[in-house]
């Protein structure tokens, strides 16, 4: 029987809960989150193209491209043509982005000292040491997994695509002894009430 006492996981989840119950405030800023990731992409790798924005945040060019207008319009983000290569658009952050920066960095900071100010600065590194290290080695063990498992236990992954497999055709059907018979015969539509007269008898009570 596991010690509850040394139970890493459930201690970890544990964690991702208090975390979930004590989220940053992100209301301070005066754009939604998604602005936020890009001034923080684009102050990371100065004058980067839309391109590798596209690659680093993991969405749509079409996605970027209104986000990319948005965030030009409200003064946070420059953008320019390459010199070099005409067809490529170089971003940058504009004076009013870098202030945000500064201040997005700063309330990290800020929210970051607050949640840990009960660990030492010797046990800050020891937990991220250790929780690096059990990271590594679960990607380790996933990679023996069978690929539907990986996705949530055989669940269908969140972008929505079905899980490997399909229903076996009708070709298939003759070997496959523990699929139901095909029925016979044309089907039976249920008979309704006559018009006029009630479905169901008149004292009949449902459940509200």
């Amino acid at each position: 029987m596991t010690n509850q006492n040394h139970d890493v996981l459930l201690a970890a989840l544990k964690l991702s809960r208090a975390m979930r119950r004590c989220p940053p405030n992100r209301g301070q800023f005066p754009f939604p989150p998604a602005v936020g990731r890009l001034l923080t992409c684009v102050a990371a790798n100065p004058n980067v193209s839309s391109r590798e924005l596209c690659e680093m945040m993991d969405i749509r060019p079409s996605s970027l491209s209104e986000l990319l207008a948005r965030s030009e319009e409200e003064g946070w983000i420059a953008r320019a043509v390459d010199e070099e290569d005409r067809r490529v658009q170089r971003v940058t952050l504009a004076a009013k982005g870098q202030a945000a920066v500064h201040e997005m960095e700063a309330a990290r900071q800020a929210d970051l000292d607050r949640k840990t100010g009960c660990l030492t600065e010797e046990e800050k590194a020891q937990f991220c040491a250790l929780c690096n290290r059990l990271s590594e080695h679960l990607e380790k063990l996933a990679l023996d997994l069978p690929e539907s498992f990986r996705h949530g236990h055989g669940r269908p992954p969140r972008h929505g695509c079905p899980p490997p497999g399909f229903p076996p055709c009708e070709d298939d059907a003759e070997d496959r002894p523990d699929l139901p018979p095909p029925l016979e015969g044309p089907l039976e539509r249920p008979t309704l009430p006559p018009r006029g007269k009630p479905a169901f008898p008149p004292n009949t009570r449902f459940r509200g």
